[in-house]
């Protein structure tokens, strides 16, 4: 008897329930066809779970789920085959030759890669455990190596397109830009399985976040198993930070249970320059601010089978963060004719700032029949608040004539957010098409208890003072119903198209200023998908969907924020919601995507630092008053045919047209927007231990709203060291190295030419070790919570 052995090493191999096809001949040496072979599929336990036989020709074909297995090939009880192979999409095994008469076992080792990037339908899905510049570090820092999504001063967009929502585990985060930016840094790397990028996202999604969504998908553990977590990282940038960081996952019979605490301490140094082009002369800040900060991140998720039709769980979360910031600012004011300083401002102040989040999760899934037909039920309750202190004292030198004055001015506010929401889906596979319905309601209240003193310009300094105070209230109720359907019309076409339907009614009061408004709105939000499939190594893709930008709750309150004298910041209440279509042709072809896009963005919400030529006043003030069109494609390519090396490229193109009818702003722009990125891995020795990245992205000039942007890149490195069978992981990154992540841009409002640079702290050495015990191999067991839209609107 003569057996073939082929071993396929597969690391981070991922356990989908997807089915795929795998295909071959069976043929003898001298190449005739072996008849009525048994083909034979068995599990890591080696029990047996798929079995078909060879044809006359030699061909065979089998449906499994995507997993690890072992394929053997056997006639009457004699093996002449066997493989272990890691199934994650459709094979073709070509001709495997065999022995039919005598002889010994021969062996040959195929080595198959890991996929780092999966297309799916509506998805694109970033697998993080393949990445080796992802180890170590924030969920942020993950984001900002993912496909088609950029991080630029800690905001999160679409490559190409505008802002989007993030949910983690299928759970949107209800936060503003910079208390997003502060969660995602308080949730290690190491305990992210994968990002999966949705740019036209289902009916059974909210229909929030004008570009899509990004979902974080967090590793647990599998079915009788259990796995720990303990690592720590030091990060070095003009300051230190530390951070701890520990899991644990346990999951046997029918309980499933799993927590998770990070905590974070360290310190971070941003350096903001504005200048404003007055009349009587260039108004030249700088305003840097050293912020002290600790994150402590805490979760605990608990399932139980009650029966083997119904099973039940909870998930709490726990976000505490503090931050204490020194604010230390300098305006020069220099005339045009002799560039000479004819004032000068300098003032010093401090910011305190306690935001905490409590997310609770209640759910019920019922098995209707062994169809796959289900309901499942999520109540959802989320609590944010916040309390900040702003205070500041400075001083006025006038040259000519000489004069000295002072100001000074204080900022509190108490803020506080709840969300409550009950949610039903019902999944519902059919002979001819899969269908997908479910409702939703969901009741938000926030409340802004602001208490203010600014003093202007004056001639002596003041000992004591009383604050003003405003509060602002705001409630909204959402309603909702979604229908969806999949139709498998053959091998090679699929469609999917959904409906979903949201009712609003909001009301918003500044109870001292005395103003408020109310919305009722019912809107709907189609989505559709044509995928055609005419080899096994293309793909075309076809999605369209309606998308609405509601504004973040901050955003509303009208109460005033003064950061000095000179420049306040404050909200709207009578912001209406955006919206938004996208439309996509999506190709793929083996390891390249090629996608063309279109969207329009109306009515967008955009902050305008409105100067004031008389009084040199700068108003940071919200208002519905861009409308975009895009137009770009994008390419994204994948080498791995060398063993030692993958790389991950991309580039995106496209022109940009942006109209508002405000009279204070420049009433159209136009321009092309581009960005470059490459990212690769290296292994650099035989056994995978030695692992090394080089990655780099460039964004050329273009605009962004009303903003003009200039050109701005990075450059960073990643290495790690696996020991002890790849359970300890020592990695050492650097990120920015040439600090050329500078956001600079320019804006003209109401007459007044602006310029900025930003710098965010992003040149950085960070060294960090994790070491994981138990069961290695890790699954993901999701559920939707129902407050998927409201939880990423709250924050300050």
């Amino acid at each position: 008897m003569n057996k073939l052995l082929v071993s396929v090493f597969v690391f981070f191999s991922l356990q989908l329930s997807a089915q795929i096809k795998i295909t071959g001949k069976i043929i003898t040496n001298d190449n005739k066809p072996l008849e009525f072979a048994e083909i034979i599929v068995l599990n890591k336990d080696s029990m047996g779970i798929k079995s078909e036989l060879t044809n006359e020709d030699g061909t065979f074909l089998l449906n499994i789920p995507k997993g690890l297995y072992t394929m053997q090939v056997r006639q009457f009880n004699k093996i002449f085959f066997s493989k272990i192979m890691d199934s994650q999409m459709d094979m073709n095994l070509g001709e495997i030759k065999v022995d039919h008469v005598a002889g010994e076992l021969q062996s040959v080792i195929i080595e198959v890669k890991d996929k780092l990037i999966e297309r799916k339908l509506d998805r694109l899905v970033f697998n993080v455990e393949n990445s080796i510049k992802a180890t170590g570090g924030d969920a942020l820092d993950v984001l900002k190596i993912a496909p088609g999504v950029s991080v630029q001063n800690e905001k999160i967009t679409m490559i190409g397109k505008n802002t989007l929502s993030v949910m983690i585990d299928d759970k949107i985060v209800q936060l503003s830009e910079s208390e997003l930016a502060n969660y995602l840094q308080s949730i290690p790397a190491d305990l992210i399985k994968s990002i999966e990028v949705i740019t036209t996202p289902p009916a059974k999604y909210d229909a929030t976040g004008s570009s899509g969504y990004v979902n974080i998908k967090l590793k647990k553990n599998e079915k009788n198993a259990w796995s720990a977590l303990i690592g720590s990282a030091y990060l070095q940038r003009v300051y230190g930070d530390g951070s701890v960081l520990g899991n644990f996952s346990y999951n046997k019979n029918k309980l499933n249970f799993s927590s998770s605490l990070n905590y974070k301490n360290g310190s971070k140094y941003v350096s903001q320059y504005q200048y404003s082009y007055f009349n009587d002369g260039l108004w030249a800040t700088n305003f840097p601010y050293k912020t002290k900060y600790y994150k402590l991140n805490g979760t605990l998720s608990l399932d139980y089978q009650l029966t083997s039709r119904w099973a039940i769980g909870s998930q709490f979360l726990l976000n505490q963060t503090g931050l204490a910031s020194t604010l230390n600012s300098q305006t020069t004011v220099s005339d045009y004719e002799y560039n000479e300083t004819i004032r000068f401002l300098q003032s010093h102040g401090k910011e305190i700032e306690n935001p905490e989040i409590k997310s609770l999760n209640l759910y019920n899934e019922f098995k209707i029949d062994s169809l796959g037909r289900k309901i499942i039920i999520n109540l959802d309750r989320f609590y944010f608040n916040n309390d900040d202190a702003t205070s500041y004292i400075g001083t006025s030198f006038i040259k000519t004539p000489y004069s000295q004055k002072y100001f000074t001015g204080e900022n509190t506010n108490s803020q506080n957010i709840v969300n409550l929401s009950g949610k039903l889906d019902v999944e519902f596979p059919m002979k001819l098409l899969v269908l997908n319905f479910g409702v939703k309601v969901s009741n938000s209240t926030a409340t802004n208890g602001i208490s203010y003193f600014n003093s202007g310009i004056i001639d002596s300094m003041i000992s004591g003072y009383s604050l003003a105070k405003n509060r602002f209230e705001y409630s909204e109720n959402v309603e909702v119903l979604y229908l969806s359907a999949n139709k498998k019309i053959n091998s090679s076409w699929e469609s999917q198209a959904g409906l979903r339907m949201e009712s609003t009614q909001t009301e918003a009061f500044a109870v001292d200023l005395n103003m408020g408004t109310k919305n009722n709105y019912i809107k709907f939000f189609p989505t559709a998908y044509l995928s055609y499939t005419p080899t096994d190594h293309s793909r075309f893709i076809f999605s369209y969907s309606r998308r609405i930008n509601r504004p973040a709750f901050y955003r509303l309150n009208p109460n005033v924020f003064y950061v000095t004298p000179f420049q306040t910041i404050e909200g709207n209440p009578f912001l209406q919601p955006a919206f938004i279509d996208n439309l996509e042709l999506i190709y793929t072809y083996r390891k390249l995507e090629s996608k063309l896009y279109m969207s329009y963005e109306d009515n967008l919400v955009s902050q305008i630092p409105i100067a004031d030529p008389t009084t040199n006043i700068i108003r940071f003030t919200n208002e519905n008053c861009v409308n975009t069109q895009r137009y770009g494609i994008s390419e994204n390519y994948i080498y791995d045919k060398l063993k030692w090396w993958t790389s991950n490229n991309s580039v995106d193109f496209n022109y940009a047209i942006s109209k508002t009818s405000l009279l204070i702003l420049q009433k159209e722009q136009k321009a092309f927007n581009s960005r470059i990125s490459t990212s690769n891995d290296f292994a650099l020795n035989s056994s995978k231990t030695i692992l090394f990245n080089v990655s780099y992205w460039y964004r050329f000039v273009g605009i962004e709203g009303i903003y003009k942007k200039q050109a701005m890149s990075s450059l960073s490195f990643a290495i790690q060291y696996l020991l002890l069978d790849k359970d300890l992981k020592i990695s050492l990154k650097g990120s920015d190295l040439f600090r050329a992540e500078n956001d600079k841009g320019s804006s003209t409002v109401n007459g007044i030419y602006q310029e900025f640079k930003y710098y965010y702290d992003t040149q950085s050495v960070m060294l960090s070790l994790s070491y994981k015990i138990g069961n290695k191999k890790i699954k993901t067991n999701q559920r939707d919570a129902g407050n998927i839209e409201e939880r990423r609107r709250t924050g300050n």
